[in-house]
């Protein structure tokens, strides 16, 4: 009977550690792009929630101006409230805000109604405009949307 001898390797060989490299830089290339895109995603997120708590806040300052008739006759485009139009940061970002104000009367009574809308713009980190915006009707006392 013959036995069969083996040789013990000592090591791998040069194309089987080149293989290993090529996946393993592989895996770690597509780990760091997949972390790029969730940083830009998350940092998106961030923006448009600022966006809409900001929208929100003064869409709620200009309802309550409806409550006097001093606040309600002052309201106009971009002035009316504390919070000011214009550029403004707000959560490390940079936001402009502005509204416009057009008044109109109805047929069935004499009550002056105004509609709001509110704009938030920005530029996202590829430099692309964003905008958001929302419409508010008010007469005095009473909010409609």
């Amino acid at each position: 009977m013959r036995l069969r001898q083996y040789r013990l390797q000592k090591g791998g060989s040069l194309l089987e550690v080149m293989v290993c490299l090529f996946m393993l830089t592989t895996s770690l290339f597509g780990i760091t792009g997949l972390k790029l895109i969730q940083t830009n995603v998350a940092l998106q997120q961030s923006q448009h929630t600022a966006a809409w708590v900001l929208m929100e806040y003064k869409l709620t300052e200009i309802r309550y101006l409806t409550d006097s008739l001093a606040g309600f006759s002052a309201l106009s485009s971009n002035l009316g409230g504390d919070l000011k139009a214009g550029d403004m940061q707000y959560d490390q970002h940079q936001f402009n805000l502005t509204w416009q104000v057009a008044s109109q009367s109805t047929l069935t009574t004499s009550d002056l109604l105004k509609e709001v809308e509110v704009k938030v713009s920005w530029l996202d980190n590829t430099n692309t405009p964003q905008m958001i915006s929302n419409k508010l009707m008010l007469s005095q006392r009473i909010v409609a949307r």
